[in-house]
């Protein structure tokens, strides 16, 4: 793949879904666990603040901004099929796109829109915060695999 624009895409790509799979990892193995511990109006009102300002130019940035250049990688790498590394390439664009982009929008966005509808010190928004905390890590998990394993096929199409 050397001596293309692949190269410096994939780069980034591998960077960004790197980033990403680590602030998906620290929620997944920490960050949720301490939330459950609290009683669920804590955990709810938590919880929702961090989805507000999760919402950041930053963070947006490297989550869309990483998607847009693996969708540009996967373009380039059809059109370049021949040249080593396009396969990793592809498959590594085509994971990230879909178990982060498809997955947080058709998943955890959902269900945070949903923790924000719920009264916090009703029963049915503890109930609902306990579905939600099951759910939501579940899918932040393939959220954490996915873009961990584009980092792993960017590399391997940066080697080749």
């Amino acid at each position: 793949m050397t001596g293309t624009l692949l190269v410096p895409l994939v780069f980034f790509a591998a960077l960004g879904s790197g980033l990403a799979a680590g602030v998906f990892f620290a929620f997944s193995t920490f960050v949720m666990s301490g939330l459950a511990r609290l009683p669920a109006p804590s955990g709810i009102a938590a919880m929702n603040a961090i989805n507000v300002t999760a919402v950041t130019p930053v963070f947006m940035s490297l989550l869309f901004g990483t998607a847009l250049v693996a969708a540009v990688i996967g373009v380039l790498a059809v059109m370049n099929w021949s040249t080593a590394g396009t396969a990793y390439a592809l498959a590594g664009a085509l994971l990230y796109l879909v178990g982060v982009i498809v997955v947080t929008i058709a998943f955890n966005v959902p269900l945070n829109d949903q923790l924000a509808a719920v009264a916090p010190d009703s029963a049915a928004g503890a109930e609902f915060w306990q579905h939600y905390l099951a759910a939501w890590v579940g899918w932040n998990h393939v959220r954490t695999l996915a873009p961990l394993g584009s980092l792993a096929l960017f590399i391997l199409a940066m080697r080749t």
